[in-house]
């Protein structure tokens, strides 16, 4: 395996564990987000 294919390999990995922590971190975003957001917004525009 020669150089070029290490640091391709290497980024390809890195790249994998940024994709994982950025989607784990968004779906906990999403499911610690209040309940009824939308429903209390439609609510009150219809009053």
């Amino acid at each position: 395996m020669n150089t070029k294919e290490k640091v391709k390999k290497t980024f390809l990995i890195a790249l994998g564990f940024g994709l994982a922590t950025y989607l784990i971190v968004s779906g906990s975003a999403i499911l610690n987000q209040e309940p009824n957001t939308s429903s209390e917004v439609h609510a009150n525009t219809m009053k």
